[in-house]
C-alpha cells in the first residue's frame, strides 16, 4: 500500500501543479500589463505636457511637440491593437456593441453654396479628419464651445470642405486618403454612403457657408416614415 500510494500521488498532483503554474502565469501577465498600461499613460501625459509647454514657444517647437504627441498616440494605439491588450487609454479595438435608446440623435454638417442651397458633404471630404471621430465630436462638444470658438472651427471646416470639392471637381478624387490607392483605400469602420464622385459628381457651385444641425428621431416612427426627422440648428458660419 505505501508503494502504491507513492506511485499514484505524483500522477494525481500533476494537474494541481499545472493549475497553480497557470494561475501564477496569469497573475504575472496581469501585473506586467498593469505596468505597461501605467507606462503608456504616463507617456501620454508627458506628451500632452510637452505640447502644453510648447504653446508659448516658437512655431517650430510647437509643431515638433504636436508631431511627438501624434507619433506617440499612433505607436501606442498600434501596440494595443496588434497585441490585443488594452493599455488604457489605448484600446485593442474590440467590436462595438450596445443597446439603442428609443430615440436617436446625430449631428449633420451641410455646406451652403453661392445660390444658398444646402449641400450634403461627402464623409471623405473631411479627411484627414476621420468622419467617425468628427461627427460625434460635433454632436457632443461643439454645443459647449463659445461663439468665437465655433466661428473659428466652422471657418476651418468650411475651407476643408471647399478644397475637397475643388479636388473632386478636378477629377482628383474625393478623399485625401484616396490619392495613393484610389478605390483600394481601406474603408472606415462604419460604411457611409459616398455622396460625391470625381468630376461632375461633385457639387458645381463653391461653398460659402457651413451649418451644423442636431437631428433627432424615433426609431419606430422613422421605420414607418423615413423622413420624420426633427432638425435644430446648432451653429452656422458665417452667422446671419
Amino acid at each position: 500500500m505505501p508503494g502504491e500510494f507513492a506511485r499514484t500521488t505524483p500522477r494525481e498532483s500533476a494537474p494541481a501543479r499545472g493549475e497553480i503554474a497557470a494561475e501564477y502565469a496569469r497573475h504575472r501577465e496581469a501585473r506586467l500589463l498593469n505596468v505597461l498600461g501605467a507606462a503608456c499613460f504616463l507617456g501620454w501625459l508627458a506628451s500632452l505636457a510637452l505640447v502644453r509647454h510648447a504653446q508659448g514657444a516658437g512655431r517650430a517647437r510647437r509643431r515638433a511637440a504636436i508631431r511627438t504627441l501624434l507619433l506617440y498616440a499612433l505607436c501606442a494605439s498600434f501596440g494595443a491593437g496588434l497585441t490585443q491588450r488594452d493599455l488604457w487609454p489605448f484600446a485593442r479595438w474590440p467590436m462595438a456593441a450596445g443597446l439603442a435608446d428609443p430615440r436617436g440623435e446625430n449631428a449633420r454638417l451641410l455646406a451652403v453654396d453661392t445660390r444658398g442651397i444646402e449641400r450634403p458633404v461627402d464623409y471623405r471630404a473631411w479627411q484627414p479628419l476621420g468622419f467617425d471621430e468628427l461627427n460625434p465630436w460635433m454632436h457632443r462638444t461643439f454645443p459647449r464651445l463659445d461663439p468665437p470658438a465655433r466661428d473659428r472651427l466652422l471657418q476651418h471646416l468650411l475651407g476643408v470642405a471647399e478644397r475637397a470639392r475643388l479636388r473632386a471637381r478636378a477629377g482628383a478624387g474625393v478623399g485625401y486618403f484616396e490619392r495613393y490607392l484610389g478605390p483600394f483605400t481601406a474603408p472606415y469602420f462604419d460604411l457611409h454612403p459616398k455622396t460625391w464622385a470625381p468630376g461632375a459628381g461633385a457639387p458645381p457651385e463653391p461653398f460659402v457657408g457651413l451649418r451644423v444641425y442636431l437631428e433627432s428621431w424615433g426609431h419606430e416612427e422613422r421605420l414607418r416614415h423615413p423622413d420624420s426627422i426633427h432638425r435644430v440648428l446648432l451653429g452656422e458660419y458665417p452667422r446671419r
